[in-house]
């Protein structure tokens, strides 16, 4: 159950991690310093190529995407496990997902239906994205703050560097994010972050704040150093003493 979640969780963050379609000039290395939902603090190197990518998520967990070889991996440090699987499983898998979550969705005749539909529109009329004008210098980088809001459900602030560019994977995994987030005011929520990918730039900090049905809290990341040039084969390896894991 562990590694379902992971796998889920995985391809959600892969998504975000990305903030623009043009390709990068070089291979980049972030130092970035993280505040995890759990209120755990940790400080990690991110790696962004135009084929593979390894970032860390929300709750700590690291996640490889491999484009040439179409894999997806996730490494729990927490219980010294990873798993590694073909990228095309994601989508077998969003499948039968999204069945599952169609529970959550009031039938179109259903007595509750119409109250839906009123809070989906409610929702959908509270989201506002501006560029505040505010700028900032985040690892030698000037910065662009960008807010998305939706009401009391989320606020979402990044600082976006318009000088840096990463290759855009969101588009290949975006159907299997929207199937991991159970409730449907979840998913509404990310389908508003993964819009926000459109914003040309990378984001090298942000906080975000949600409240969902099926849970709260709160996340966010800014980055120290950025480095470019050659990323060591090392950077893709699986720490030595981790056990793999399968579905």
């Amino acid at each position: 159950m562990r590694a379902l979640h992971s796998c889920r969780l995985a391809l959600l963050v892969i998504v975000l991690a990305f903030a623009a379609a043009a390709p990068a000039a070089a291979d980049l290395t972030l130092l970035t310093h993280y505040t995890l939902v759990t209120g755990d603090t940790l400080t990690r190197p991110s790696y962004y190529s135009t084929a593979r990518v390894r970032v860390t998520g929300p709750d700590g967990l690291e996640y490889m995407f491999d484009k040439k070889g179409k894999t997806v991996t996730v490494i729990d440090h927490v219980a010294r496990t990873y798993w590694t699987g073909p990228s095309s499983r994601a989508d077998s898998l969003a499948k039968t997902i999204m069945a599952a979550n169609r529970e959550g969705v009031p039938h179109p005749d259903s007595a509750d239906a119409a109250e839906w539909g009123a809070k989906i529109k409610a929702f959908n009329d509270s989201l506002k994205v501006v560029n505040t004008g505010k700028t900032r210098t985040i690892a030698g980088y000037p910065c662009d703050e960008w807010m998305l809001t939706a009401g009391r459900f989320l606020s979402n602030q990044r600082w976006v560097a318009r000088g840096l560019t990463v290759p855009n994977f969101g588009p290949e995994m975006q159907k299997t994010v929207m199937a991991s987030v159970r409730d449907p005011l979840g998913r509404q929520l990310m389908r508003m972050l993964i819009d926000m990918r459109t914003k040309s730039g990378m984001v090298l900090a942000a906080k975000t704040t949600f409240w969902v049905p099926s849970r709260d809290g709160n996340f966010e990341f800014e980055t120290l150093q950025v480095k470019s040039g050659t990323i060591p084969a090392t950077a893709w390896l699986i720490p030595e003493g981790y056990t793999a894991v399968q579905l």
